[in-house]
């Protein structure tokens, strides 16, 4: 398939919807010196090939009385990385999973309420998986101003 071409006003078009994805079409238009009619054609289309993959939220989970955010990286025994990888998806606690290369084969993002429910689910659920080899875990802590993080990926 051939890569489809990307303009300025494109990637002008993205960085106005990651900073706040209902910015109206006429408002993302006079900024990037389109009307709304093609600022919506460009969307519909950056969605169709792909750059554009989904429309979401992002959530405070503190807000929501998830106190505790833990890096959890999981090395799997050999030739257990997908059954695992299917197994930590169901899970309620998980809120993000990535496959890594490294010294880890899967980076997991566990938000829980308190330290209690951060040990119980550690230790009955992902320690005790099978084809689990190792776990270890960061803490994931709020920046200055409680900033929770900040995606710094460029186009």
């Amino acid at each position: 398939m051939a890569e489809e071409k990307i303009d300025a006003r494109d990637l002008a078009i993205i960085k106005i919807l990651r900073e706040n994805a209902r910015t109206s079409l006429r408002r993302i238009g006079s900024q990037v010196k389109l009307g709304a009619s093609s600022v919506r054609n460009r969307i519909n289309r950056l969605h169709e090939i792909g750059v554009i993959k989904r429309f979401t939220i992002d959530v405070d989970y503190r807000r929501r009385g998830y106190e505790i955010q833990v890096l959890v990286m999981i090395r799997s025994k050999p030739g257990s990385a997908e059954a695992l990888y299917q197994t930590l998806c169901t899970f309620e606690e998980v809120s993000e999973i990535y496959w890594t290369a490294g010294p880890s084969n899967f980076a997991c993002i566990v938000r829980v309420k308190n330290m209690t429910e951060l040990s119980r689910f550690m230790t009955n659920h992902i320690e005790s998986l099978e084809g689990v080899e190792k776990v270890e875990s960061v803490f994931l802590m709020p920046g200055p101003n409680g900033c929770e993080s900040k995606s710094l990926t460029q186009l």
